[in-house]
């Protein structure tokens, strides 16, 4: 069964629903109100980065990656998630660039991974590494 017809389709919705939804600034204010699975990061309004996480828990993971949290901890304060880019957008902070982002939801949660790994190969973000 290939269904990459169907992931195409689910793909192109997403490209457009990122070009429509509005930005968000680096505020905690924007980062509580941010709805979604996918986000994207943006320097000076150039896409840098499409990350993943379950829409419950994206409002944590943008904190990582815009107030400078570098990874998840868990209780016993030992690193038990993926790294931020953190280090990335501080260095563009220093430059005097504007860091923003956006969110979408896709819907169900169980594609989110798949429609990621779709638009980083579409749109090929500069801090995303090998196609992740």
């Amino acid at each position: 069964m290939n269904f990459q017809e169907d992931i195409n389709k689910i793909t192109e919705k997403a490209l457009v629903e990122y070009a429509n939804v509005p930005v968000k600034n680096r505020t905690h204010e924007d980062r509580l109100s941010a709805i979604g699975n996918i986000y994207f990061i943006l320097s000076d309004d150039i896409l840098k980065y499409i990350g993943q996480r379950q829409a419950k828990g994206i409002k944590t993971r943008l904190d990582q990656h815009l107030f400078g949290k570098s990874f998840s901890v868990d209780e016993n304060n030992v690193q038990n998630g993926t790294i931020s880019k953190w280090h990335k957008v501080q260095e563009e902070l220093t430059k005097g660039k504007k860091i923003t982002f956006k969110t979408i939801l896709i819907e169900p949660d169980s594609l989110r991974t798949t429609i990621e790994l779709e638009l980083i190969s579409r749109l090929n973000p500069e801090w995303n590494i090998q196609g992740k």
